[in-house]
């Protein structure tokens, strides 16, 4: 099975290409070396033998250095200088040992100043105030404050209730009346309606929302009664003799549209026209008409050319200038290639491994890929 073949630029006789675009490859035969193109169009070595040759020889003394600094490892002054910095490891624990202890006590005599104020409890006789947020998680809250000034426009009440958890308990707002019963304003769950009481026993519903809707609307029905009760009373007082030629238009009136459906109901059969075109729509539109079983003209329209089936289009090669190829048949497997205004050509090629590339002319064609020589 043939491969696609890719070149790099290449040289049997150069041993150094005068430049190289930027990541461009390249290689020479004749000092067997690669490379690759840098900023400035220089050619930069990366492989090759003269490489593998720096390589090794590298690694060489790699080794060598190596091997030197593990005899020197057992020497009297690399194991005493081992020593001393073990010594110096010993010393710094120690004093991150005390600086540990010290950490502690600072701890303590912080923990010592934020106690001055009891966590159990305590009173403050002066005024406070308090600039971050304020969360109390007691059961019971009580405020004797004769003022009291909210800036939040909405109180949200129950909000302790489990998100994920249907309602059950009533919320709403009681007022205290001293030695009368406590009136209440109250949201009841299980009526799904607001309430409110004023003897602190009997609550009622507040009105629904529906019956403001159905007292306009009894209103205008009531208008409209009223309104058709004066026509009626008008017309019962209206001149006799005005209501008989009234009835009389009214036949003449029925006669002549009975005449006229005859006439629109007749059968066309007998009936001729005058010969000629008939026009309907423009010079980019077809006449369409709707006819009945009795051959009446039911309705007539036109349907835009554009919007027909590309089945009606029989005969005849599309151009390009109105959106086609220009030519009927195309090469199997081809790559169409645009001519401008001219019909489509096909670019293709039976070779296995080939590739579409650009040749000198800038012309697409079929071709393996490779870079040029230097």
């Amino acid at each position: 099975m043939a491969e696609t073949v890719i070149q790099l630029k290449r040289s049997t006789t150069t041993a150094t290409p005068t430049s190289l675009s930027i990541g461009e490859p390249a290689y020479s035969y004749s000092s067997n070396t690669l490379f690759i193109g840098s900023p400035g169009g220089h050619a930069l070595q990366i492989g090759g033998f003269a490489q593998d040759q720096l390589l090794i020889y590298g690694a060489k003394h790699a080794n060598l250095a190596f091997d030197q600094a593990n005899s020197a490892a057992t020497s009297d002054f690399t194991q005493a200088s081992f020593k001393h910095a073990n010594q110096a490891f010993d010393a710094a624990n120690t004093s991150q040992t005390h600086a540990n202890k010290g950490f502690d006590h600072a701890n303590a005599g912080f923990d010592v100043a934020n106690t001055k104020f009891a966590s159990a409890g305590g009173t403050v006789t002066g005024d406070v105030t308090i600039q971050g947020g304020l969360t109390v998680e007691g059961t019971t809250t009580t405020v004797d404050s004769t003022t009291v000034k909210i800036a939040d426009n909405i109180l949200t009440l129950n909000s302790a209730i489990d998100q994920a958890s249907a309602p059950i308990l009533d919320a709403g707002i009681e007022i205290d009346r001293g030695s009368s019963a406590n009136v209440i304003l109250k949201y009841s769950e299980s009526d799904d309606k607001w309430q409110l009481t004023n003897d602190g026993t009997n609550f009622v519903n507040i009105a629904a929302d529906s019956g403001e809707v159905y007292a306009n609307g009894a209103f205008v029905q009531a208008n409209a009664a009223f309104d058709h009760a004066n026509a009626g009373f008008d017309a019962a007082n209206t001149n006799a003799t005005s209501a008989t030629a009234a009835q009389t238009h009214a036949d003449q009136a029925f006669e002549h549209a009975n005449a006229g459906f005859d006439i629109a109901n007749t059968d066309v059969t007998g009936v001729s026209v005058s010969g000629g075109a008939i026009h309907l729509g423009t010079a980019n539109t077809h006449a369409s008409f709707h006819l009945a079983a009795n051959g009446r003209v039911l309705s007539a329209n036109s349907t835009v050319i554009g919007n027909l089936p590309t089945s009606a289009l029989t005969s005849g090669t599309l151009g390009v200038a109105r959106g086609g190829t220009g030519a009927a048949t195309h090469t199997t497997n081809g790559v169409l290639l645009g001519q401008g205004a001219s019909a489509i050509t096909t670019a293709s090629s039976s070779t296995e491994g080939h590739i579409l590339t650009i040749n000198g002319s800038g012309v697409p064609t079929f071709s393996m890929l490779e870079g040029g020589t230097f």
